[in-house]
Parts: C-alpha cells; structure tokens; sequence
C-alpha cells in the first residue's frame, strides 16, 4: 500500500443539501486540502427557504407586530446572504470549487429527477476517487436524529444522498452511446457521520488543530441567527462530543458506504498513540493542554 506521504494527491466531491452542511465536515476538508487534495462543495439548494431564524420569529408575532424589512425579504435575498456565507466559511478550509445548485426546497428527487443528472456531470468533470454525502437511510428511533431533527421518510438530507449515489453509479455503469463521454468509478464513499446515531459511527477524523475554524465557520452563518457564543456552544456539543467518543478534543464522523479491503492489516497513528503515551498526557490532550495530533 503507498503511504500517504508518497501517494497521488485525491480529488474529493462533497454532496449537501443546504450550505451550513458543509461544517459537517469542514474540518476534514481542510486536513485533506493540506495534503495537497483537491475539494469540491456541490449544496443542493441556494437555502433560500432553510434556517431564516429571523423570519420565523416575525411569523409568530402578530401581523401588525412585524418587522416590514424582515418580512419583505424574498427567499432570493436570504439565499444571497447565505451564498456570501459558505464562500466565508469555504475560504477558511482553503476550498475554491464551489457549486451551489438551485433545485427547490425542500429538495426532493422525485420532484426535481433531473438532480441526478446534474450530479452526474459534475462527477464527470471532477473525477473524484472520493465521495462524502449525507446517510440515504433513516437510522434514528422515531424519525428524530440525536441533535433533534425530524427525519421522517423523505428529508432534504436524505434525498440528497440518494441522487448523489444514483449519480455515482452512472458513470461507472451506464455506457453513454450517444456523446460517449469518459466513464468513472468513485473509489470510496463515505457518509457524514452527524446523520447516523453515535454507534453506527465507522471511524472519526480527528480536527482538533482545526476547531478555530469550526468556532468561525459557525459564526459566519449568522443568517440562522448564530452568534459567537452559541457557535462555540455547537461545536463544542457537535465535534466536541464526537471527539469524546474518538478519544481526542475534537472530531467529525464518517460511515463507510461499503466494505474496505486493505493490502495488509494497519494499526492507525491514534491507537498507536493511545498505546504508548502515558495516560496524563492524554488527559491533558483531551482537555486541550496538550496537543498530540501531529502536524500534516
């Protein structure tokens, strides 16, 4: 197996369905940035209809109570507040490919089919060995994942995940007799982690020299009415706990969407560390006196 000091550098496609997804996996973004990988954000929807906090504290005033500038705001300008967003938050992580798609909320695929060929050209013009996206399957008891959001049967998440592995599949098995365009296979694709319960986890990437990023990121989207202190507030309850569970200050999730084969069995650089290291260090590393994590 090539080592990943030596080896070619990857090209990751991320599908989500509204912009603030991206902080999911933001972090991890950024290590593989570093590394000299190349990222690309495909959002779904503009989020011109998601999150408008300030909207909806209007809506449950009386009429004659409301704020006019609020309400007179058309789901097109709070989509360009929440463009200006992720580009900010992007900028942070170093990722310059950006696409934000307009397809109608909330996404639906039966609704908007022609999704998946969308996906299916951007596939074809990156080229990615690697795929992140949401879960496509409802994991969650009663339809409420762990941070409290309905699922249901159909949710924007969900949906999005399905159209992006009905693209993924495209290129690699349908021949395209008319134009034959240059088939593709996705080497890897994994989901994020925040949509499945913490023990349908497969492995978390450990972010902590990039928590300042997620504080920023978090507070950048002031559009969902997000402030400093709330933003600390999430990450440290979101990447914090998931890092709990990973044995370090700060982490974000992924689930394998299919079996891995390896060249020969590997022992990874944390649990060799958890092996060696003297437990007062890693207390200290996991109360952040201590960094272990090395540098990329």
């Amino acid at each position: 197996m090539t080592s990943s000091a030596t080896r070619d550098p990857l090209r990751f496609l991320v599908v989500i369905a509204h912009p603030h997804d991206f902080t999911h996996c933001a972090g991890t973004c950024g290590i593989h940035i570093q590394k000299g990988d190349a990222v690309t954000i495909v959002v779904m929807t503009d989020g011109g209809r998601k999150h408008n906090e300030a909207y909806m504290d209007e809506l449950m005033k009386p009429e004659a109570d409301r704020d006019p500038k609020i309400m007179n705001q058309t789901p097109e300008g709070y989509a360009e507040q929440k463009a200006t967003e992720i580009q900010r938050v992007c900028a942070l992580f170093g990722v310059t490919d950006l696409r934000i798609l307009t397809f109608p909320e909330p996404f639906r695929l039966a609704r908007s089919p022609e999704a998946v060929d969308a996906l299916e050209e951007i596939i074809r013009d990156v080229r990615p060995q690697v795929m992140i996206t949401h879960a496509p399957f409802n994991t969650s008891p009663c339809g409420i994942t762990r941070n409290g959001m309905g699922t249901g049967v159909m949710n924007d998440h969900r949906e999005t995940a399905i159209a992006a592995l009905e693209a993924r599949v495209r290129p690699a098995s349908t021949p395209d007799y008319e134009n034959q365009k240059q088939a593709h296979i996705i080497a890897a694709t994994y989901f994020l982690g925040v949509d499945v319960m913490p023990d349908q986890v497969d492995f978390y990437v450990d972010i902590s020299r990039w928590r300042e990023q997620r504080f920023q990121a978090e507070t950048l989207f002031a559009s969902q009415g997000q402030d400093e202190a709330f933003a600390r507030v999430r990450v440290e309850t979101g990447a914090g706990s998931a890092g709990w569970n990973a044995r370090t200050q700060y982490a974000e999730g992924f689930v394998r969407a299919q079996i891995e084969t390896l060249s020969c069995i590997e022992v990874t650089e944390w649990d060799m560390i958890h092996a060696t290291v003297p437990s007062k260090e890693l207390i200290r590393h996991r109360s952040g006196e201590l960094m272990l994590t090395p540098e990329i």
